[in-house]
């Protein structure tokens, strides 16, 4: 392994393992407000390659890296569907890194806190792109892209949204969905209905006691449905990631939890937390919260719109191919949820990669950034009370100026800039000092 390739690995790690250690006060007000705004400004050095999207392009063929445009082509999202789409999974994807920690399911307590800003902004459509698992859901969820690409280090998150994709795809309820996830066997004549509470959904699968005979049959019903829907077999260790993370949600239940190998001692939301949180006013705003927000991930994975790609943020392919693809649908980047892997792409010569994937990507004036910022010691103006993350948003446009300007040297930096936002009465001008 390289030796920026283990930096993102160690990335990857320090991401999990430094998050909240309890759901914390939802309720809570960011501290610090600053003076309104209406939306983000537009970055000003701007590529012209970020506003002129290209005409989309139905040929198939391996993707290749590229600033100023796309090389041969990959298959088209629209049409994507089975072997199209891991054709296409594929094609934009890059070799992964060893990763020595599960990360079954997210542990950023503060994820919604950016939820009243992103439905206020009311932007659709675009391109998401995202890192990590189930909490880039309710962010889809919020924002209904065109497509969505969800770009990690680890294979294993690959195989895992390939899990979530069957669930979905198979499940009549979202009660159904949880017990699908979960290997519980559910009756569907009993199961909530569509204007059921969220609580009623999860306490109806909690009742259903676990089973290892059910779980052996649905376990078989979802690789059977993932593989027929990737269009071909998984390989050995594929299926073998594929089992591991099944049993972890079957094992857990919605009791289930992040944890380290090397325990911390730490206290990390279980499953049920963290589908149950909500936002800074008080509202629900999970992917499961409401029915029409668990339909609107729903089709959008019938319809083979959510793309699991294998990237480093810092690599040579990945985005490069991922921006290449945005061209062909001619779509800009709606939001970009990096959780907080750019606290580790300051190592090892990686940040100015990163940056420049950043350049690559398809955008326009309203492109967001959704970051995490982990505290480890220093708080964030925008840090609630009760967490121990900060969930913030980012003009990417900004970013890159601000970044052009005087080179950001930390996440904290970035989180504490003045660019930053939670709301949009928060929004700054760009020319404000960086950090």
């Amino acid at each position: 392994m390289t030796k920026r390739a283990l930096s993102v690995t160690f990335a990857a790690l320090a991401w999990l393992s430094a998050c909240a250690d309890r759901p914390g006060d939802a309720s809570a007000s960011p501290a610090g407000t600053a003076p309104a705004a209406t939306t983000p400004r537009a970055a000003t050095t701007a590529p012209a390659s970020a506003l002129a999207l290209g005409p989309a392009s139905a040929s198939a063929g391996a993707s290749t890296a590229s600033a100023s445009g796309p090389a041969s082509a990959a298959p088209s999202v629209a049409r994507a569907s089975g072997v199209e789409l891991r054709a296409l999974s594929q094609a934009l994807s890059e070799p992964g890194a060893e990763f020595f920690s599960d990360n079954y399911i997210s542990n950023e307590t503060s994820y919604l806190q950016v939820a009243p800003a992103l439905a206020e902004r009311g932007r659709r459509g675009g391109a998401y792109v995202g890192v990590g698992p189930e909490q880039n859901f309710s962010y889809i969820a919020l924002l209904e892209p065109e497509v969505a690409f969800i770009v990690d280090i680890r294979r294993d998150n690959l195989v895992e949204q390939l899990l979530y994709k069957a669930a979905f795809e198979r499940a009549e309820s979202r009660a159904e969905f949880v017990a699908l996830l979960v290997g519980r066997d559910l009756d569907r004549a009993t199961a909530p209905g569509p204007d059921a509470s969220l609580e009623s959904v999860l306490d109806a699968v909690e009742r259903v006691k676990p089973d290892p005979q059910a779980f052996e049959r649905i376990h078989g019903e979802l690789l059977a449905h993932a593989e027929a829907r990737w269009g071909e077999p998984l390989g050995a260790a594929d299926r073998k990631t594929f089992r591991r993370t099944h049993r972890a949600f079957w094992k857990g239940g919605l009791e289930l939890r992040f944890e380290l190998k090397a325990d911390n001692g730490r206290r990390y939301p279980t499953l049920r937390e963290l589908v149950s949180a909500a936002d800074p006013d008080g509202k629900r705003r999970g992917f499961l919260a409401e029915e029409a927000t668990f339909r609107t991930v729903q089709r959008l994975e019938r319809e083979d719109r959510i793309v699991p790609v294998v990237g480093d943020f810092a690599g040579g392919k990945a985005l490069r191919a991922v921006g290449d693809e945005m061209r062909r649908r001619s779509v800009a980047l709606n939001a970009f949820y990096v959780s907080n892997v750019e606290q580790y792409l300051f190592e090892g010569g990686a940040w100015p990669k990163w940056v420049g994937n950043v350049a690559a990507l398809p955008r326009d004036a309203d492109s967001l950034f959704v970051r995490c910022y982990l505290d480890q010691g220093k708080r964030v103006p925008l840090q609630m009370k009760g967490h121990r993350t900060a969930t913030t948003l980012q003009n990417v446009g900004d970013f890159l100026a601000r970044n052009e300007a005087r080179p950001y040297r930390s996440l904290w930096g970035i989180s504490s800039d003045e660019t930053s936002f939670t709301s949009l009465s928060e929004v700054r001008p760009a020319s404000s000092s960086v950090p």
